[in-house]
């Protein structure tokens, strides 16, 4: 082992090695926490990243995290029918109450959020024709949102993904692929 370590630090690998195992330290030791911590200077800062209900804090504090400090995609997924984009095309009407739910709490709220509505499709049609679709998907969630009473300069244009971005261990066909997803970020 020895004569190994200096070979290997003789040809340079000595701090990619150690780095390795600082990276590798936590997960040997089994450290899991539900803590995403950060040093900062300022102790309100709060840091939301991509990930799904993920959020950075200053180990300083706060310990009152903003609602925002949660996943931006709110997880209300209408699902249309076949080549369908209207309200009362939806399978799981269940999900037309969630979004009156939210808009109401958006409403009651002083905090305001903008809210992009994003639309997909399965992977049957060709990108444009599904690049459309979506479209039109995305533009009557976002038409009923405003009519439930939400400010409309409060709800971004209809975005589209198509069918570029499917939902991992689904079926690129099946139902739940149709759907608009609703994303919001504080004003």
């Amino acid at each position: 082992m020895r004569k190994t370590t200096k070979t290997l630090r003789a040809m340079g690998y000595a701090a990619p090695i150690a780095l390795t195992f600082a990276l590798a330290a936590p997960v040997a030791m089994g450290y899991e926490s539900g803590d995403n911590l950060w040093s900062a200077k300022r102790e309100k800062t709060v840091w939301v990243t991509r990930y799904d209900g993920e959020c950075w804090k200053s180990t300083a504090g706060p310990t009152d995290l903003s609602p925002y400090c949660k996943s931006p995609v709110i997880t209300v997924r209408p699902q249309f029918e076949f080549n369908k984009f209207s309200i009362e095309d939806v399978v799981n009407k269940g999900e037309i109450a969630k979004i009156d739910e939210y808009v109401e709490q958006l409403k009651a709220t002083p905090e305001k959020e903008l809210v992009t509505v994003v639309g997909h499709t399965d992977a049957k049609g060709s990108d444009e024709y599904n690049l459309e679709l979506g479209r039109r998907r995305a533009e009557a969630v976002r038409d009923y949102i405003i009519a439930r009473g939400y400010p409309a300069e409060n709800v971004a244009p209809p975005e589209s993904r198509g069918k570029s971005e499917l939902l991992p261990d689904v079926d690129p066909f099946a139902v739940a692929q149709r759907r608009v997803d609703l994303i919001k970020k504080a004003l």
